[in-house]
């Protein structure tokens, strides 16, 4: 009767977060609607999408290639072929939620409506270090925010908007983004800044950056290691596949997206949790 229930109320969870997930993935392209200008919008909704996902497939297709062929693999030999399309379905998934949050201010920056998206030093009103230290902490900022949101994915309340990504155990470059479009949200929701214009962006440094994460992000689900890039990351404070590997194999562990600054601070490594299990032992 016991287990009944639990399967019961899992098939209940299940269909109220895939219901969500698709409310979200009806109204991200709906919102365009509410655009100053919806033809421009939805223009710019269908270039980002091509722009996001074809070299987005093209570059996981080309990392997963290189890396099973000349990494170091972290969880032994593959017993099974991943399942590739699958993971590629939902970054692909990602990237159209992506672009419909994307395209509000790019079709505001197609017809002359200021955003905070600016291309010269001049109009930032700052020196070249000054821009450099805003965007680092941007990053520094960008990084607390993933990790509490990814702790508030992994609670009881909100872990079946998450769990799709957890089931890649043993991940490929792929499933890099391959998250429910309410994560898509959570995640990407700082893009939506960038309408007001107060809130300046330097492109250069901005999409250097983006551009930054997304590969670091195909590293950290590739399933292997090269020992000089894990020695580089862990020496600049930045997340490893190693790192990263470990979080989905032990799932509750190694939280951090861009960065472990924050595990170790909240001591949430898998070394933490092993230390707090043997002292209750």
């Amino acid at each position: 009767m016991s287990t009944f229930l639990t399967l019961n109320k899992s098939l209940y969870t299940r269909r109220i977060t895939d219901a969500v997930d698709l409310l979200v993935l009806l109204l991200a392209p709906l919102s365009g609607l509410l655009h100053p200008n919806a033809k421009v919008y939805y223009e710019s909704v269908v270039y980002l999408f091509l722009i996001l996902a074809v070299p987005l497939v093209l570059f996981s297709f080309l990392f997963y290639r290189f890396s099973e062929s000349n990494g170091e693999r972290i969880q032994g030999e593959r017993k099974k072929t991943p399942p590739l399309l699958y993971e590629a379905f939902g970054s692909v998934r990602a990237m159209f939620v992506v672009a419909c949050m994307a395209g509000w201010p790019v079709g505001m920056y197609r017809i002359g409506i200021p955003t905070g998206l600016v291309w010269t030093l001049q109009e930032m009103g700052l020196t070249w270090w000054m821009v450099v230290l805003e965007m680092y902490a941007g990053i520094m900022l960008v990084d607390a925010m993933t990790y509490w949101k990814h702790r508030l994915l992994h609670t009881r309340l909100f872990f079946a908007f998450h769990k799709h990504h957890h089931t890649f155990r043993d991940p490929t470059p792929f499933s890099g983004f391959a998250v429910g479009p309410v994560e898509t949200v959570l995640t990407f929701w700082p893009l939506l800044l960038i309408c007001f214009p107060v809130a300046k962006h330097f492109a250069p440094l901005y999409f250097t950056a983006i551009g930054g994460f997304v590969i670091l992000n195909l590293y950290l689900h590739c399933g292997v290691t090269f020992a000089w890039l894990e020695k580089f990351l862990s020496r600049v404070g930045l997340n490893s596949s190693a790192w990263h590997n470990v979080h989905h194999c032990d799932v509750n562990a190694n939280f951090g997206e861009v960065s472990f600054i924050w595990d170790k601070i909240c001591k949430t490594t898998k070394e933490d949790f092993a230390k707090k299990k043997a002292a209750k032992a």
